[in-house]
């Protein structure tokens, strides 16, 4: 039960950490045009980061209740972010010339890319180490 507690609060503060990187990154997408390639007005992604917003606080909520579909969501979270960055950002920042914001982005993007992966590693870790121990 211990170990599950410590698992969750690792979760949760890699999560934190994923939306400390998050948000600006998402204000980064919005100040350079990312919302008009997805034919969204400034508006439709502001509602759109708002749910956002409160789906990641329901998400680590059910993490802090010990819940498996917290687990689930969080690594989802993880998993989708470090792909959005790596499928949409990284063949943008090989390419010459600066990268929107020069090293600010990019240090955005590989640590939204880092701390995506790691979330999603441990979230799948802590599923894995609640099933074993309710087999038991």
């Amino acid at each position: 039960m211990k170990d599950t507690r410590r698992l969750n609060n690792l979760v949760i503060i890699s999560g934190a950490i994923l939306v400390a990187v998050a948000i600006p990154h998402l204000i980064d997408d919005f100040l350079n045009g990312i919302p008009d390639e997805f034919g969204l007005t400034n508006v439709q992604a502001q509602i759109l980061s708002g749910l956002f917003s409160v789906l990641l606080i329901w998400i680590f909520a059910q993490v802090g209740r010990e819940s498996r579909v917290g687990l689930i969501g969080a690594g989802f979270l993880g998993i989708f972010l470090a792909l959005a960055g790596i499928l949409k950002h990284v063949p943008l920042m090989l390419k010459p010339g600066p990268y929107w914001g020069g090293m600010f982005s990019e240090s955005l993007i590989i640590a939204l890319i880092l701390s995506g992966l790691s979330l999603f590693s441990l979230s799948i870790y802590a599923l894995r180490r609640v099933k074993n121990s309710h087999s038991i």
